[in-house]
């Protein structure tokens, strides 16, 4: 079933470059054909990641991370004012 999975997953990405590519290239947007490329390069990446039932996170987790130093600090200044 997760070989099935992928597959769809790949002919799903096969048909969005084979229908964005050539306008991206026709109008010259090679910035946004890189951005197109790194965010599907990433989607399907996670997507087998996900097939594979590997546990990859909640993207919030990571700004909770980076944030919780701060959180005496902020808490200090709300209760001051």
């Amino acid at each position: 079933m997760g070989l099935i999975i992928i597959l769809l997953v790949l002919v799903f990405a096969a048909v969005s470059c084979i229908v964005e590519i050539p306008k991206l290239l026709r109008e010259n947007l090679i910035k946004e054909l890189w951005v197109f490329s790194l965010l599907l390069a990433l989607g399907v990446g996670l997507s087998i990641l996900r097939t594979f039932k590997l546990d990859i996170g909640n993207p919030s987790d990571l700004f909770a991370w980076i944030y919780s130093p701060f959180e005496s600090v902020i808490e200090l200044l709300l209760k001051k004012g």
